[in-house]
């Protein structure tokens, strides 16, 4: 082999080391360059993922929210219709019971029921009987004489324009308020009643 000869096997060989060497890097490059995609493909999946999460908890945050304050809106209504109801209610049983003080039969159940609430719970004595300036005198004499049959009890009557309907009965430091102001003296208790009386579907 001459000169020229070896210097071809040389040139060939260095040939031969540079693209095995360039073979090489090209394949360590494209590998690092798939690594490096798959690694940002799985992190851009790993960021969607948790977008998705933080969306679908916002998501459901605001439906939360939402339903909290539809909630909230139903319940106030709900509230504004029974407070209007009770209003109307209690102006409709002020009208009613003023209305049955006015009924002479009204009235006399009124008298005779709360009469005897007072003999039940009041001492014999001189009773002073506040009544609504309409309550007609034979009905009063009629009670006072039922009265004195039934009780050593005297009666003073006193018309008073400050009530409506009914009557008070005082002895000493004793009180029976059987006035329309008296009857609707527990207003809370009787809202309540009278609410649920509504609900049901109560027409009086």
């Amino acid at each position: 082999m001459n000169t020229e000869e070896r210097a071809r096997a040389l040139l060939a060989l260095v040939d031969e080391y540079r693209d095995s060497k360039r073979a090489e890097s090209v394949g360590k490059a494209r590998a690092e360059a798939r690594a490096a995609a798959a690694e940002a493909s799985q992190l851009a999946r790993s960021r969607v993922h948790e977008a998705i999460g933080a969306e679908r908890k916002r998501y459901q945050a605001a439906v939360s929210a939402a339903e909290a304050r539809l909630h909230t809106r139903r319940r106030l209504a709900h509230q504004s219709r029974q407070a209007a109801m009770v209003a109307a209610g209690w102006q409709r049983l002020r009208g009613v019971l003023a209305a049955r003080w006015a009924d002479p039969g009204g009235r006399r159940c009124w008298v005779e029921t709360h009469l005897a609430r007072a003999l039940a719970v009041l001492p014999r004595g001189d009773w002073e009987v506040r009544h609504a300036p309409d309550w007609p005198e034979a009905e009063r004499r009629e009670r006072t004489a039922r009265l004195a049959e039934r009780a050593e009890t005297a009666v003073a009557f006193v018309a008073d324009p400050s009530i409506q309907a009914g009557f008070r009965v005082r002895t000493g430091h004793n009180t029976l308020d059987a006035t329309l102001d008296g009857l609707l003296a527990e207003r809370k208790a009787i809202e309540g009643r009278l609410l649920h009386h509504l609900e049901q579907g109560g027409q009086t």
